[in-house]
């Protein structure tokens, strides 16, 4: 069968058209997550936000005091974010800190989410801090460009670390270090720790009442991956594949 020059230029344009059309509307629907951090009421909570595209996709958040995922379904209106979970409803919508200059907020230029939960029988305000929209992690390997451990295996190296220092507990807490372990004291100066009983006798002095809280309200669940570590909280923490590799003391 002969076909024609212009009828096959034409139809490789269009083919062309059609290809690229589904290729962005594949980007445009590609999932990116924001993580934000803060308070549900009284509790600490964390929160996975994923998005493909301008809608919510499936979701999710935990309690501090447990670690243990809530799934989210929802839907988002502009600004706002109404969230489901079994029996209760999140909505919340974006807060900036002024400098927006009257532009509508979105995950690049607010500083969080607020509004309430309830579950119809109380209502309880919300409060998180974070943003931004990044490429999703993998599912259940959120830690795979450091370890090609289970990220239950990798956060419970980081949570048995954390509540060791809560404890007070210095052997312990050296089950989950990579020794030398690495103390920064500010950016001009650091040392080395070199083994468990060198941590058990600096202990006290590297540990004190106001790092440990800080370490407490840190959370070891879907920590922030930063050049190849995993980090606690604001960099109280880092972890290597092999347990925690440095301190930042305040």
């Amino acid at each position: 069968m002969r076909i024609h020059p212009n009828r096959w230029l034409t139809s490789l344009v269009l083919g062309g058209v059609l290809w690229l059309a589904a290729w962005h509307s594949a980007m445009a629907d590609a999932v990116r997550q924001a993580t934000y951090a803060g308070t549900l009421g009284t509790q600490r909570i964390g929160l996975i936000l994923d998005m493909a595209g301008e809608h919510v996709a499936p979701s999710r958040y935990y309690y501090l005091r447990h670690l243990t995922d809530i799934p989210l379904t929802g839907e988002r209106h502009d600004g706002t974010f109404v969230l489901h979970e079994q029996g209760a409803t999140m909505t919340l919508h974006f807060v900036g800190n002024g400098s927006e200059h009257g532009q509508p907020l979105d995950f690049d230029n607010s500083i969080g989410l607020e509004g309430t939960w309830t579950d119809g029988k109380q209502t309880l305000p919300v409060k998180l801090q974070g943003g931004g929209l990044f490429a999703a992690a993998p599912k259940d390997h959120w830690y795979a460009s450091i370890t090609d451990q289970t990220d239950e295996v990798f956060e419970a190296r980081a949570k048995g670390f954390r509540d060791a220092v809560i404890n007070g507990d210095s052997v312990q807490a050296a089950r989950y270090v990579h020794f030398p372990l690495r103390v920064n004291h500010g950016p001009d100066r650091h040392e080395q720790v070199r083994d468990a009983k060198q941590l058990t006798a600096q202990w006290k002095r590297i540990f004190t009442p106001g790092y440990v809280d800080r370490i407490a309200n840190a959370s070891p669940h879907y920590m922030a991956v930063v050049q190849g570590y995993a980090m606690l909280g604001d960099g109280l923490v880092f972890f290597g594949e092999q347990g925690a590799e440095v301190l930042n003391l305040p």
